[in-house]
């Protein structure tokens, strides 16, 4: 199939790292060399929503082989991690910061085996853009100076000086201004000329594990070797006509599956869900999540049965916090050919533990704080895969992909990225129109957050006065910041952006 575009089109999530997967794909090559040229390219240019010490999951959808894989690039907890090691030094949770809260970074590995089994371009070709940024400067914009002169920044750096050194520690930042990463510049360089290697078996991973090491870190070398991508199946499952695909477990998509399950059969057309319908729907599909989103290798679920996944498992679980917002990188690309690509990576919070190993550069991300070290039903084992919130989606009409969509967002992902289903698919509403539109979110117990307008003409009934209502006056990046790209029956491609971030 050829699309009627004469390259193809990516959105993302900065200005910079689609200009990088444009240019991969002017110089002939397919969505999965854009998507690493755009996801290197934003480890370095939004540098505290992700990194290479991050993890990413992905889908690519051949369309020669009408066929969707996932690309799980999670890495494992370190073989040290245990329930009795952390009760055995005192902690009775993992912390949220620092070097207890790492796991093995696995974005690095992602990108390479991406390339060299669906792309046509190599590591070099693909990481000019994310080399030159790091070595000549990252542009200060509104975002990046709100983010450095606000609160998390503060208390990251108040006894961080390896981060400070890259960073900064002024009270005022200019916009306008440049950000120069002249070590993540080096390590760029080594992994153009070495691959993935050097960052798993070789010097840099020798390096980084020595550097976070006399900061408190358990992980070691022998981790970093035995990390691996998964090549898995998606999970699916049909909506208004159409296939919903996502990353199985330890992703959270099941939560995206089972909202559409559970949301498809209502008739009524609204650009408005009913909130306690949706207050109730989310707490099944988020009970669903916690229990079977673990380690693929030990979740229970049954792929074949996620119609069927309606019940409301109940255990006590941790509530998430109310101001999360998500500090995490999405992107998508679809080629002229019709290839298409969601991609999501992140650093989980804001420079992730905060622990950089500053002769690399690179900031490890924090994504082992959700493990449990409590008598919960899933909890911290070593040498695992942890629970997931990056959470890709692509949608076909069964002949070809017509949506490739992702977003930042954490506990939102699946929410938002329902919600913009449920306009395109139920109401048939435009993309970016969709995307525009105001959404709601649930956290925890029985506050729902709204944007500004969501409940103009929206008509309350009794039982919905049990929920809370917090409303946002203006639209707010906790609703996420979705990057999607809809295939059209004409075979031309409309795109959506979001404003709530900045995407591009």
């Amino acid at each position: 199939m050829r699309l009627k575009t004469k390259y193809g089109m990516v959105v993302s999530g900065h200005r910079d790292a689609t200009k990088a997967g444009m240019k991969i794909l002017k110089k002939g090559g397919n969505a999965i060399d854009a998507a690493i040229a755009t996801a290197s390219t934003l480890a370095v240019v939004i540098p505290n929503m992700n990194g290479l010490g991050g993890d990413s999951i992905a889908l690519w959808y051949d369309a020669k082989k009408n066929k969707v894989k996932v690309i799980n690039g999670s890495g494992k907890s370190p073989i040290k991690a245990s329930k009795k090691y952390f009760k055995s030094i005192g902690l009775k949770k993992i912390p949220q910061r620092g070097p207890l809260s790492i796991s093995i970074p696995g974005v690095v590995h992602a990108w390479e085996t991406s390339l060299k089994k669906y792309g046509k371009k190599n590591f070099k070709e693909v990481l000019k853009d994310a080399i030159n940024f790091a070595e000549k400067g990252i542009t200060i914009n509104k975002y990046l100076k709100d983010f450095l002169e606000g609160k998390v920044y503060k208390s990251l750096i108040k006894n961080n000086k390896n981060l400070s050194s890259i960073f900064g520690e002024k009270k005022i930042f200019k916009i306008g201004s440049k950000i120069k990463q002249k070590n993540l510049a080096k390590t760029l360089r080594i992994l153009s000329k070495d691959g993935a290697k050097s960052f798993y078996k070789g010097k840099l991973s020798k390096i980084i594990v020595e550097d976070i090491k006399k900061q408190g870190s358990i992980i070691t070398e022998t981790d970093f070797k035995n990390h691996l991508t998964l090549i898995q199946k998606p999970i699916v499952t049909n909506y208004y006509k159409k296939k919903v695909y996502t990353a199985p477990p330890n992703s959270q998509g099941l939560a995206l599956l089972i909202l559409c399950n559970l949301f498809q059969n209502i008739n009524k057309k609204s650009e408005k869900i009913n909130l306690y319908s949706y207050f109730k729907n989310k707490k099944i599909a988020f009970n669903n999540r916690d229990f079977y989103c673990i380690d693929p290798t030990i979740s229970k679920i049954n792929f074949k049965k996620i119609k069927d996944l309606k019940k409301n498992i109940y255990f006590k679980k941790k509530d998430y916090k109310k101001n999360i917002s998500g500090d995490t990188s999405t992107l998508v690309v679809v080629d002229k050919h019709g290839n298409a690509v969601s991609w999501v990576q992140s650093l989980f919070e804001e420079f992730g533990s905060g622990i950089v190993s500053s002769r690399t550069g690179v900031i490890l991300h924090n994504r082992l704080y959700l493990e449990k070290i409590d008598n919960s039903i899933n909890y911290l084992k070593p040498n695992k895969r942890p629970f997931h919130t990056l959470c890709p989606s692509i949608v076909s009409n069964g002949k070809r992909c017509d949506l490739t969509i992702a977003t930042p967002g954490d506990h939102g992902q699946p929410q938002t990225i329902f919600q913009i289903l449920h306009h395109v698919y139920k109401n048939n509403i435009q993309i970016q129109k969709a995307i525009d539109l105001p959404r709601v979110r649930h956290n925890s117990a029985n506050t729902i957050l709204v944007e500004k307008n969501y409940l103009d003409k929206f008509n309350y009934k009794k039982k919905d006065k049990i929920l809370k209502i917090y409303k946002y006056k203006k639209k707010n990046r906790i609703f996420g910041g979705v990057t999607a790209i809809k295939i059209n029956s004409n075979k031309t491609l409309s795109r959506g952006a979001d404003k709530r971030r900045n995407c591009y």
